[in-house]
């Protein structure tokens, strides 16, 4: 679970905001819980404030991304390092409304090297992927000049499955104050 963006478009870190009886991350990392056994969580920006959040949960191991401010993809690859198993979901720390029934409608794909959710159309938020992603991952690098690859830049090389949910909050992340409020209330 990727949660290492400092929440640049939003008032206040969004990682620790109020959601419900949890915070935005420990939302997230619920969903995920109910059909992982563990979660990987990549911190970056305060890394500290969740390595504490989530001190004694035994399923929840974070990992620090030092240079979390290179992206998305850097913290991506900070967290396959530490994947043992053969499938692994992907998902943001800031999409607390995914649900736990989305991981396990995807869980119970066949095995592909991607098996990505969408609802009406649009493609959203866990992925499940296989250890030949973590790899590619792992092997992909910028070369001189050009820009920081990105997951669909390794994901277009490898066979896919796409997969219809109801649930249109593989779509929702919290990327501003309004995003946030929208989602705290449970409005669309």
């Amino acid at each position: 679970m990727l949660a290492a963006g400092a929440s640049s478009r939003m008032e206040r870190w969004k990682m620790t905001l109020p959601f419900g009886t949890r915070t935005v991350i420990e939302a997230s990392v619920g969903a995920a819980l109910e059909v992982c056994a563990r979660v990987i969580l990549v911190a970056g920006y305060r890394a500290g404030e969740l390595i504490e959040l989530f001190r004694g949960r035994q399923r929840v191991l974070p990992v620090v991304n030092e240079r979390w401010a290179e992206g998305m993809f850097c913290s991506l690859r900070c967290g396959v390092q530490q994947v043992r198993t053969e499938r692994f979901f992907l998902s943001l720390g800031d999409m607390p409304r995914v649900g736990g029934a989305v991981y396990r409608v995807l869980a119970a794909q066949p095995a592909i090297d991607a098996v990505i959710p969408k609802y009406r159309g649009k493609k959203g938020h866990p992925l499940l992927l296989s250890a030949a992603v973590a790899r590619a991952v792992l092997a992909r690098q910028a070369s001189d000049g050009q820009p920081e690859p990105t997951l669909r830049d390794v994901l277009a090389e490898l066979p896919a499955l796409t997969v219809p949910v109801d649930d249109p909050y593989i779509l929702k992340d919290i990327d501003t104050a309004e995003d946030y409020r929208a989602l705290a209330g449970g409005l669309l």
